[in-house]
């Protein structure tokens, strides 16, 4: 089973090209998650 699925993961095509509008829609809301979240925690964090 695992030996047929190996042969199939290269015929799978598909995805969103980089440069497009939903790509780079996908490319800014990451950044601003991987960016902005810890920054949000580390400003808003507890208070003492």
């Amino acid at each position: 089973m695992l030996l047929t699925i190996s042969r199939e993961l290269p015929q799978i095509k598909g995805g969103v090209e980089i440069l497009s509008t939903t790509g780079i829609l996908i490319l800014i809301i990451g950044i601003l998650f991987t960016v902005g979240v810890p920054l949000i925690m580390i400003l808003k964090g507890r208070k003492d």
